[in-house]
């Protein structure tokens, strides 16, 4: 699922078990993931800075349902940057619980009692590092992209994490050059959220910083 690329992209599960983007920013690009989702399923719809569901069955999964659900029950919280600051407030404990029900994660515990953070490993290498490289190796090669990487590089170029992706420097003009033809042929609903990702965490940036 998205939100679980977007994780597997954004945490270091086969390394230090950490983030690779500020706390703030890897919950906030999660938060869009799992609003990504849903606009590609079709039951949420983004439209500019607005977004509303527009299937209110569930999904049948519990993250999505969950999200779901508090929409439904908010029909006067339409704003985008609004749910994704909302989501964002559990998308870390979501995403990475859905993955440690599948088996697919470990956790490890912060040791130390000023640390918040617990790590997270991988119990698969290869599929850890299969949304990365994947996405890597069409940016370079500037591969057809499906609609499901379309939308995950979206959302991580949003976050500030493609030169992550594309960890060797003497490639990335060409990804980069690729990379703006992908997000200018992007659905609208997509780009629209992208975008006000971006914009989201452009602000936590900055309040990390301070």
């Amino acid at each position: 699922m998205l939100a679980d690329e977007f994780f597997l992209v954004a945490w270091d599960t086969t390394g230090s078990g950490r983030p690779r983007l500020h706390g703030h920013g890897v919950a906030l690009g999660l938060a869009g993931a799992l609003i990504g989702e849903l606009v590609m399923d079709n039951r949420v719809a983004v439209r500019g800075a607005h977004l509303n569901p527009v299937d209110r069955r569930q999904v049948g999964e519990s993250v999505s349902d969950r999200v779901i659900t508090d929409m439904l029950a908010s029909p006067q919280h339409t704003d985008v940057r609004t749910w994704l600051a909302y989501l964002a407030q559990r998308s870390v404990d979501d995403v990475s619980g859905r993955l440690l029900n599948a088996g697919f994660l470990r956790k490890e515990a912060p040791k130390l009692l000023k640390s918040r953070q617990s790590r997270y490993f991988s119990e698969d290498f290869g599929r850890a590092v299969w949304p990365a490289t994947r996405l890597r190796m069409a940016l370079v090669r500037g591969q057809p992209m499906t609609p499901s990487d379309m939308a995950l590089i979206a959302l991580v170029d949003a976050c500030g994490m493609t030169d992550i992706v594309v960890d060797d420097p003497a490639e990335r003009r060409t990804a980069h050059r690729y990379l703006t033809t992908v997000l200018a042929a992007m659905p609208p609903p997509l780009s629209d959220l992208a975008k006000h990702l971006g914009a989201a965490v452009g602000d936590a940036v900055l309040t990390y910083r301070t």
